[in-house]
């Protein structure tokens, strides 16, 4: 069962192949190569849409198997179109056209099957493109001017944060002002207390004149003791101003910082987002970088590098293409070869089938002659009968009009004659001179009593 349809796929007769045994095995390994052949390009077709389109397996499959059944047929279409002709160069000559097509399908065919045995180390070599292309596309970051300012926003936004979480009180200790006024306090407060110990110690007589007792010395050191307390309230006072103004512009500066570390921030946000973008937008086209194209790129770089995978992957794409060309291959030679017993038996029975067609042909050509002959007496005979009807009746036609003409003719007249004769008589009775006297009509030169008709009486018309 298998044999028979493997015969009939290399368009061979199975009937004829009966009568050549030998020859059918020749017709069942065609039938074999064109469905190897189909096989293979199936497999292919899966491994590409798998790879390429990202088909789901079973899909792929079933797209695949589509695949090989176009594959089979147009080898069938290539091989049984191949005929047999005088002389082998006008057999590779006609066989050249179909060896092109096969050509180009071997190649589309091939390619999927090589990536697929070269799968590891494409994979291996698209991840060095990918961290290649990945490092090219940060520097290409880092170089644009858009993004190169994200640094130096980040430390302004940084200075900016920081004055602006500072304390006043702590801005203000810093301040020069403040730690001018703080120094003015510590030697007000110093010579304060120099002056009101030196008092004390001339008051209990243990320093200064060593006299017990509030005098002169005593009472000049109380005052002296005064005036440096109120140099050092008069510098205390200095100290909290200088504080309150130093404050105020902290203040005043750590909202300004955090108005300032608003905008810098929006800028940040922006410039990052772009960036974000940029590299959402990169990664996802590497994500889907590992298409067809892709690992056939992958493989032509592995080739350059590594030579002995450029020749193994070269000599894998000769065979399969190979396999692709083997129909047309086979079938070239065969023709160029001596003709077999099953193609003589086919010449013999397409010859009496020509043979047969030519009898048959001229026995219809002289049947539609025969026919087209006495077809034409007919309507030659039918034209005559037609004619020589229509002379009869246009006598019969003439011969009635003739007959109804001569009888409305005489009609007529014996009408006319009636009428005549009625107006005849109404015109005598009319007219008549005795009835004149009877009926009181006066006679006279206009009304004659001969009974002739008077001369300007008008006739009646007819």
């Amino acid at each position: 069962m298998a044999g028979r349809w493997l015969v009939r796929l290399a368009g061979a007769r199975d009937d004829v192949l009966a009568m050549t045994p030998v020859d059918r095995f020749r017709y069942i390994a065609i039938g074999g190569v064109l469905v190897t052949t189909a096989a293979i390009a199936g497999v292919s077709a899966t491994f590409a849409l798998i790879m390429a389109v990202r088909l789901p397996v079973p899909a792929a499959i079933l797209a695949g198997i589509g695949w090989a059944v176009v594959i089979l047929n147009l080898d069938r279409l290539l091989t049984l179109g191949m005929t047999r002709r005088g002389g082998w160069w006008r057999n590779v000559a006609a066989a050249l056209p179909r060896l092109a097509l096969a050509l180009l399908l071997g190649a589309i065919i091939s390619t999927p099957l090589v990536l697929q045995i070269f799968q590891s180390e494409i994979n291996a070599q698209l991840e060095v493109q990918h961290n290649q292309r990945s490092a090219e596309f940060q520097e290409q970051l880092d170089t644009n001017p858009k993004f190169a300012a994200i640094p130096g926003l980040e430390r302004q936004l940084a200075a900016l944060h920081a004055a602006a979480d500072r304390s006043p009180a702590a801005i203000a200790a810093d301040d020069p002002a403040v730690r001018d006024a703080q120094q003015q306090v510590d030697r007000a407060a110093a010579a304060y207390a120099s002056a009101q110990r030196d008092a004390l110690n001339e008051i209990d007589g243990t320093g200064g004149t060593g006299v017990p007792g509030v005098g002169d010395s005593a009472r000049e050191k109380l005052k002296a003791a005064e005036v440096a307390r109120q140099n050092y309230q008069n510098a205390v006072a200095a100290l909290d101003a200088a504080r309150v103004k130093a404050e105020s512009a902290a203040s005043n500066a750590s909202a300004t910082a955090d108005s300032q570390a608003k905008q810098v921030q929006q800028q940040l946000d922006r410039a990052r987002a772009e960036r974000a973008n940029a590299q959402a937008e990169y990664e996802a086209t590497e994500a889907n970088d590992t298409g067809l194209l892709a690992r056939i790129e992958a493989l032509d770089a592995l080739g350059d590098n590594r030579p002995s995978l450029g020749l193994a992957q070269l000599m894998l794409f000769l065979l399969f293409m190979s396999i692709e060309l083997l129909p047309v291959l086979v079938k070239l030679l065969q023709l160029s070869g001596p003709p077999s017993v099953y193609e003589q038996l086919i010449d013999e029975m397409e010859r009496q089938a020509r043979s047969e067609f030519a009898r048959t042909t001229a026995r219809q050509a002289s049947i539609d002659d025969s026919r087209a002959e006495y077809e034409a007496e007919l309507e030659y005979d039918q034209a005559r009968r037609q004619y020589e009807a229509g002379l009869r009746a246009n006598e019969l036609l003439v011969a009635e009009q003739s007959a109804i003409a001569e009888r409305a003719i005489r009609q007529w007249a014996e009408q006319a004659r009636r009428h005549s004769e009625r107006d005849l008589t109404e015109w005598f009775r009319q007219n008549d001179p005795c009835r004149g006297d009877r009926d009181g009509v006066p006679r006279g030169s206009d009304h004659p009593t001969d009974g002739t008709v008077p001369f300007n009486t008008r006739l009646p018309e007819f």
